[in-house]
Parts: C-alpha cells; sequence; structure tokens
C-alpha cells in the first residue's frame, strides 16, 4: 500500500520523461532501433524517482549522495560514515535482521540527508522503504480513527522493512504511556520492534535525553538501546555556506 497521490505521479512523469533526455525519446519514453522499441533513459529515471516518492523522500533529497559531503565532514567523521558505508554494502541482512541505526548531531550535520541516503540504498536493493518525521506520526497517531491513517499506521508496522523516523525529539509530552498520545506512541514502537522492523533514527540529542527531557517514555527509549549510535561531529554546512546546492542537516 503506497500513499501517494495519483495527480503527484501525473506531474513526476510530466517532469521526467522527455526531460532527462533531452527530449530525445520526443516525450514517448520510447526509442526505436533496428525496429526494436527500447525504453528510454527517462523512463529508468521516472522509476527511480516513484520509489522516492512511493518512499516519501523529499524532493531535495532525490539526488544526494556520499560526493556532496565535503572534505572537512569527511575527515571529522571518518568513524560514523564507514558504519554508514558498512551498513548500507549489507543493507538488505541489517533489514532481515532488524539492525537499525540512530543518527545523532548538531542542526546541519547532514543527519537528514545521510539517513535518506541509507533509505535510497535499501530502495536499490528492493526494499520496502518509507521515511516520516516524528511530528507527522503522532499527527497521524492521533487522529487514527481516520481510516487513511490507521491504513498507514498498519503499513509502517507490517509492511515497511526499513522506516526511516526523522526528528524523533521534535514532539513533546509522549513521556506518559498512559496518556492517550503517549500509550498511541508506546504502541507503535512496540509493534515496529516486535516485528522486527529496521529502524533509522535521526535526532539532535542523545538517546538518554529524549527520557530526561520528558519526551519519549522510559520503556520507548529503552527499545532505542539496541539501534547502534552514529554520532556526528563537526561544523554545520549551513553556517559554511547558506546556498548550497543540497540543503543537509
Amino acid at each position: 500500500m503506497i500513499f501517494v497521490k495519483s495527480e503527484d505521479v501525473e506531474a513526476l512523469r510530466n517532469s521526467t520523461i522527455g526531460k532527462v533526455c533531452n527530449n530525445a525519446c520526443q516525450g514517448t519514453g520510447t526509442l526505436l532501433k533496428d525496429d526494436t522499441f527500447y525504453d528510454c533513459v527517462c523512463v529508468e529515471e521516472f522509476k527511480k524517482r516513484l520509489k522516492f516518492l512511493q518512499a516519501n523522500i523529499p524532493k531535495k533529497y532525490w539526488e544526494f549522495d556520499l560526493r556532496n559531503l565535503t572534505k572537512e565532514f569527511c575527515d571529522d567523521n571518518r568513524i560514523p560514515l564507514n558504519i554508514l558505508k558498512k551498513y548500507t554494502s549489507k543493507i538488505k541482512e541489517m533489514s532481515e535482521e532488524g539492525v537499525g541505526l540512530y543518527i545523532q548531531g548538531a542542526s546541519g550535520l547532514a543527519k537528514t540527508a545521510l539517513s535518506y541516503y541509507v533509505l535510497k540504498e535499501g530502495l536499490r536493493k528492493d526494499l520496502v522503504c518509507y521515511s516520516i518525521s516524528m511530528s507527522h506520526l503522532t499527527k497521524i497517531l492521533f487522529d487514527i480513527s481516520i481510516n487513511e491513517n490507521k491504513e498507514r499506521i498498519d503499513f509502517l508496522k507490517n509492511s515497511v522493512e526499513l522506516l526511516l523516523i526523522d526528528e524523533i525529539e521534535k514532539d513533546y509530552n509522549l513521556d506518559k504511556p498512559t496518556s492517550y498520545l503517549g500509550a498511541l506512541v508506546n504502541d507503535f514502537f512496540r509493534g515496529v520492534y516486535d516485528n522486527k522492523k529496521a529502524l533509522i533514527i535521526t535526532s539532535n540529542l542523545p538517546k538518554k535525553d529524549l527520557e530526561s527531557k520528558k519526551i519519549h517514555a522510559a520503556n520507548v527509549v529503552d527499545r532505542f538501546e539496541e539501534l547502534v549510535d552514529v554520532i556526528l561531529v563537526g561544523k554545520s554546512f549551513r553556517r559554511q555556506n547558506t546556498n548550497l546546492k543540497y540543503i543537509i542537516g
């Protein structure tokens, strides 16, 4: 079950087919060679972009890869980047075993960009991937009585193989498992944990602060302890250059 509007798919098609190939296929998506029709390169690009759209990856991260990182950042983060490279090199195994990552660092340190890089590697290996911010997840859980929201939550807990939750700390007062939202959030993460889903989390805060700052309940944070820490350091990309082509962090 993929939650994408038909008009968004059509807009994607119109911006890709015949565009990325400089109109080599004249907008048809096919090429004729030796009396045989072949898919144009723009068709493969459309398929790739459609996967990104279906996984809820924001467009500004579609073209990001490790080559966009500065040498200074790479030098400062050799160990965390090595963890990410090793993880993505055997991402199907990591997914099957439910091994996840907790990507943490100050604002502007490419946490979100790197987490989407991992997700895109999962898509290349044909994993069912999806991304959502914590604030959006909370909103959907709050309105769980709406059929589409219930279907999406069931999809996240049961069908997704690699789940990214961005900005896990960008919601508050979820630390009481007896409150309405606290109970829903607790149940969601229990379902993800029990179904052995591979979970990627990004945060400005270390895990322990999620509990001490009363953001998440102790039992929710305890489930995060199995996630491998990927701690990023260094200077903010935003401060270095506000006109970076790729907005990262």
